[in-house]
Formats: C-alpha cells, structure tokens, sequence
C-alpha cells in the first residue's frame, strides 16, 4: 500500500503497511463471545478490587485534536496509562490483580513466590505486587531484554533469570520453575487454556475500558479502536471490556504489532491461532512475543476487524513527535511499547488503502491507549 507524506517533522511510513482484514468479524456480528472468556461479573470484580487498592485512581482520557485534524478523523482519545499505580503502565492492572486472585487460595502463613515471564512491564507490575503482599518475585525474560527495564524490576526487590532465547522461551521455563511448592504462576499467556489466572488478568485490563467509558466515551461510542498486541491480554481485556458496553454497535477494533513479532496478524490470516518465528527483535520491546495466548485469541478471533503490523523506524518516529507536541497537542510522554497503538492508527490513516478498507474518516472516532510512560534515563 503506497505511503503518504509525512504529518509531522519526523512521522512518515518507513514502510508498507501490512493489514489484514478478519472476514469473521463481520459475519459474526453481533458478537458475544467475549463474555465467555472475561464476562462481566468477573470484571466488575476485578473494578471493585482495584479500586480498594492504597493509591488508586483513573488514569486520564486525553483527547488529540491535533492529530485528528492532521489524520482528517472525527476525534481521537487516548487512555494515557503512563503513571497506572507508577509502575508498569498498564500491567500494573493485570499482573496484582492476578496475584491478588491466587492469594485467595493461598495460606496466608506460608510464603510465596510470584512468578512469571516478561518482556518488561508484566514483570515489573508483579514484581512491585509481590513486594507489597510480603512475597518475592522470580522474573524470567529472553537474552533481548535491555538492562535498564531489569534494573527497574530489581528495584522492585525481584530476582530475574536470564533465558537464553525468546519470549516465548521464557514462559515455558516460567512455568517449568513454578512447579515448586510455596509458587504462584502469575502469568499473562496461556499456550494451552489451563492457567485460570490468565483470564483474572484481562478481567483487569477490562478496567481500562469501564474508566474511559466513564470519562466520556459512553456519550459518543468509539468507531474504532485502535490496541497495540503482544500475547494479546490486554487487547483482549480491552476489547471484552468495551463490547459489553457497546454492542451490538460495535467499533472495528485494530490490533498493531511490530513486524518483527506479528502472530495477531499471522493468525488472523491464517483463520487460526499461528505463531511466528525468528529472533521477535523489535525496538517495541513488550510485543516481541511469538504466540497468542489462547484466551486472548478466542475473543480477537472475531472481535478484532484488523490486524496491522509496523516498522520500529515509524514507532520511533511517532514518539519523538508525540514528546515534543508535533501534531499539535500537548506533548504526550510515551514509551517504545507505549506508543504502538497510535502508531498504527497514524500508519492506518496515512495510506489510502488502509483509510478506505477500515473505513476511516472525518466521521470516526478513535480510541488508542498510552500503555506506559518512557523509560528513565
């Protein structure tokens, strides 16, 4: 699909959009089925628990004029997760959450140990949890995850092992080492549908949904939304979170992923769920996942309309323009995983293919999500 010309001093495609449009969507509507992975009384729950916890507060709704104008859309709205609990972003609604949902069980006299792959955020969420439940935290990550989000986690009291491969690599020696008596697997992917605490994870994520709809979107419904997608939890979440509110006048929900790491869009393709190979390297650093997990694909299966996969050179771009205003909002601080989702909605926007067969306008309105703020120098 051919590029447009750039909308800001450094924001241009770097490279041919890839999407693909999921067929099921469409004859599915309108879709229900995301209820029987996160239904609503599990994410009313999950609200209810969160909103208890010490420092607690809705993260803001921020809407980008600028860029709107600039992209020719309607509106667009941005959940800024960037200071969530002042960890992790958006992970911090999912990971002590989910731990929160294994204490239940656990005796309280006996000694934990929180565990669980990660690529930053998820890792660092848990991390920060376990500490403040009066546990400890082993953190696995592949050999690509950079030095300063390990010094973060470690800050955090957690010790990290280093796996010699992916991701993907890392959550199965997650679960491998869980299996010790006094560990709890809080883990956000599920390969096969035996980990309940994956689906008390997304019920989190559904916060987000119900606190933006609050803000204001439950007075003129999102037409599309815009999420970025790893293993796929919190685009599940998300999206389960606003169907219940929104259907059967559902928007085109658009996953964005990084080319290097794109199993939505493979999968999508293919009609099941595929993972995708190679070393995931990708400057997105928490969506360099290779596999869905198998939750997350029962609802993006037919509640996703799109699957959009990036070049990091306009990820990059996008947060450069973002932090210093360029579109001509105020600047938003963004980092490298934080930004994808609006990046894919610019790449969308600015080709002409992409406009047309996700039906975007000056009529739509868009939701994007700000998962987490930069990292410290």
């Amino acid at each position: 699909m051919a590029a447009a010309a750039a909308i800001a001093p450094s924001t241009r495609l770097d490279a041919p959009v890839d999407l693909q449009i999921n067929d099921a969507w469409r004859r599915d509507l309108p879709y229900s089925g995301a209820a029987a992975v996160v239904d609503a009384a599990a994410m009313d729950e999950a609200a209810q628990a969160i909103a208890s916890w010490p420092g607690y507060a809705p993260t803001p709704l921020l809407w980008l004029p600028g860029l709107a104008r600039r992209l020719r859309l309607g509106a667009i709205a941005c959940k800024d997760e960037s200071r969530r609990f002042g960890v992790g972003g958006v992970k911090a609604l999912g990971a002590p959450y989910g731990l929160e949902v294994l204490l239940r069980d656990h005796d309280p006299a006996t000694p934990f140990t929180a565990i669980a792959a990660t690529d930053g955020n998820h890792g660092l969420a848990l991390a920060w949890a376990a500490r403040r439940r009066g546990g400890r935290a082993a953190i696995f990550v592949g050999r690509d995850v950079d030095a300063v989000r390990l010094k973060r986690i470690r800050d955090q009291g957690a010790e990290i092992e280093v796996i010699d491969g992916t991701y993907d690599d890392a959550v199965l020696a997650a679960e491998r080492a869980a299996e010790e008596p006094g560990c709890l697997l809080v883990t956000d992917t599920d390969y096969v549908g035996d980990h309940p605490v994956v689906r008390a994870i997304m019920a989190g994520y559904g916060v987000l949904a119900a606190e933006a709809w609050a803000a204001g979107l439950a007075d003129a419904p999102p037409s599309h939304v815009f999420l970025h997608c790893g293993v796929g939890g919190m685009a599940g979440g998300v999206t389960a979170g606003l169907w219940r509110r929104t259907s059967p006048a559902t928007p085109r929900v658009v996953t964005v992923e990084p080319a290097a790491a794109a199993c939505a869009l493979a999968s999508l393709r293919a009609g099941r769920s595929t993972a995708v190979g190679g070393s995931l390297r990708t400057r997105m650093a928490g969506l360099a996942c290779g596999r869905l997990s198998l939750p997350a694909w029962e609802i993006l299966s037919r509640a996703a309309a799109a699957a959009l996969a990036i070049g990091d050179g306009l990820a990059a771009a996008v947060q450069r323009d973002l932090s210093t205003g360029a579109f001509g909002d105020p600047p938003l601080a963004t980092g490298d995983t934080g930004v994808a989702g609006l990046a894919g909605l610019i790449a969308a926007a600015c080709d002409a293919g992409c406009r047309e067969r996700l039906a975007l306008g000056p009529g739509s309105r868009v939701l994007v999500v700000n998962s987490e703020g930069p990292l410290p120098a």
